[in-house]
């Protein structure tokens, strides 16, 4: 899919940048497999992509209060 994706876009996957994450419940033949399949071997958990939290778990108004302190700092 990755592959079919590249072609017709023209864009490349960076692997020394990518990263995979895996739930806490998968076995780790699995996750090897995977891994070896896709050839991105960084398994993490960014906090953030583009800004913007990547596991924002049940406490949506926690994980976004820094956001709104920064907007209404800039509206003060």
């Amino acid at each position: 899919l990755l592959n079919a994706y590249c072609m017709a876009s023209g864009q490349r996957v960076n692997k020394e940048k990518s990263s995979i994450f895996f739930s806490k419940g998968c076995p780790e033949i699995v996750r090897n497999a995977v891994k070896g399949y896709l050839q991105v071997h960084n398994e993490s958990l960014s906090d953030r992509y583009l800004g913007m939290p990547t596991d924002v778990g049940y406490s949506k108004k926690g994980t976004f209060k820094y956001l709104s302190d920064r907007v209404w700092d800039k509206v003060k």
